[in-house]
């Protein structure tokens, strides 16, 4: 993912996308040792609010990803080791466009420089109505989501690890690492309202990164539980509207 023959030029500027302002947009940065990618939607380049946050935190993420790159080349360097370069990459994509919500998901990786990189997910939620970005707690009682979806939501993990492993899971085998076959705290999961239908919020995205719930090498899970009667009975009133049954 690295790549060490830039221009070297440390303190390069981010290379900005000059597409129309409802057109994706892309901040991008190569120096000798590290390259930077930052990406979103032209659904959120178009609101004007958000369209600047994201620029902001493109910027400030290359900032200090670059530094950490050129500390590390240096000590690298003073010690007489090999540098095998840093790289950030993360794209945004619109998991929902509803009258009231925009929601966007971003995938990306992170290298330092390890045995293998890190992949990132992070989510933003905005609302059109007040124009800001909201946390999906404040949007859905967690605990309670989590104790009404528990049971589907951990048989659907099983079934992917299933068919990752080739193999049933096995809660039983005091061989085995126990995290890795036995269901997560949905809680602590990257949980994101999306919609499939397009009209409303209709489904709950849970992301489960490496080393949660199963090995490195079998990547991240991500699961959909479409929302029901007693799922959205967790959405909390104010935010009621903005929800429905999947189809």
């Amino acid at each position: 993912m690295t790549s060490n023959r830039a221009a070297p030029a440390p303190n390069a500027a981010l290379a900005n996308d000059t597409a129309p302002i409802d057109k994706p947009q892309k901040l991008s940065a190569k120096v000798d040792g590290f390259e930077f990618e930052y990406q979103w939607p032209g659904e959120a380049a178009a609101i004007p609010a958000l369209d600047s946050w994201l620029r902001g935190n493109g910027e400030s993420l290359r900032k200090s990803n670059q530094s950490d790159a050129m500390a590390a080349k240096a000590e690298a360097k003073k010690d007489a080791f090999v540098f095998n370069g840093y790289s950030y990459q993360e794209d945004y994509t619109a998991a929902a466009n509803t009258p009231r919500f925009l929601v966007l998901i971003s995938d990306g990786y992170v290298y330092t420089g390890g045995a293998h990189g890190m992949p990132i997910n992070t989510a933003i939620l905005w609302d059109k109505a007040s124009g800001k970005r909201l946390a999906t707690s404040t949007l859905i009682d967690l605990p309670r989501f989590a104790a009404a979806a528990r049971k589907r939501f951990c048989d659907a993990l099983d079934k992917q690890r299933e068919e990752k492993r080739g193999e049933p899971v096995r809660h039983d085998d005091p061989n085995d690492i126990v995290d890795f076959n036995s269901c997560v705290d949905l809680t602590k999961q990257l949980v994101v309202p999306i919609s499939h239908g397009g009209r409303a919020l209709d489904t709950v995205q849970v992301i489960i990164g490496p080393y949660e719930a199963g090995p490195y090498s079998e990547g991240r899970y991500v699961i959909d539980l479409p929302l029901d009667a007693g799922l959205l009975a967790t959405v909390k009133p104010a935010y009621r509207d903005a929800f429905a049954p999947a189809d």
